[in-house]
């Protein structure tokens, strides 16, 4: 009985191995540019048969959404904690500076999952997850900013923070020729600019 389970536990490992081996492919291959890889690019890159891809993975947006799934596990997981306490100006360095980082290495696997996303719910469902937990770290690093707003800006400030730090503007930042470290002062002076002024409610 024990040798059993033993091996049947030995080739459920050997199944999440491969299934760890092939989303890492799949992953590295988008990072390279190469964000709509074929089946067997993948399978090339994980050292397994295309069947094996097919095998653990009946379609491709299930393969996407898992790739989706370790990606927002990944921003989360390595996210810094910033000190709500400190000044404002180091927590919008430190905010920024990571913010752009994630963004700019992100970027080939955003343009692969948009490939993803009008046709696989799980994929749309871990892109909204990851757009809800950004907006609530900007919530919470610039808490002290935000509560200091008065009602009606509040929600128009926290908004314009998470548009400047999003997906989309450092995408039109760096497409419309800025480099990386130009689009991370572009991000950071509008943010500032932002934090030190509010945002007027609009009258009617």
């Amino acid at each position: 009985m024990a040798a059993t389970i033993e091996k049947v536990d030995g080739r459920r490992a050997r199944g999440l191995r491969t299934r760890d081996a092939i989303v890492s492919a799949l992953l590295d291959l988008i990072s390279e540019g190469d964000i709509a890889p074929t089946a067997q690019r993948i399978a090339d890159r994980a050292r397994v048969s295309v069947r094996s891809v097919y095998q653990h993975y009946v379609d491709v947006e299930g393969l996407y959404a898992h790739g989706a799934e370790r990606m927002f596990e990944w921003v989360r997981m390595t996210a810094p904690q910033i000190d709500e306490t400190l000044p404002l100006e180091r927590r919008l360095d430190l905010f920024v500076t990571d913010r752009t980082t994630v963004l700019e290495s992100l970027m080939p696997f955003h343009r692969a999952i948009r490939l993803m996303e009008p046709s696989c719910d799980t994929v749309r469902e871990h892109r909204a997850a990851m757009d809800k937990w950004h907006k609530e770290r900007v919530a919470r690093v610039f808490g002290h900013e935000l509560r200091a707003a008065d009602g009606p800006s509040r929600g128009a400030l926290h908004c314009a923070l998470d548009s400047l730090s999003s997906t989309e503007c450092w995408e039109h930042l760096r497409n419309s020729g800025q480099s990386p470290r130009s689009a991370r002062q572009v991000v950071r002076a509008g943010m500032l600019g932002l934090l030190h002024g509010g945002v007027e409610h609009p009258t009617a």
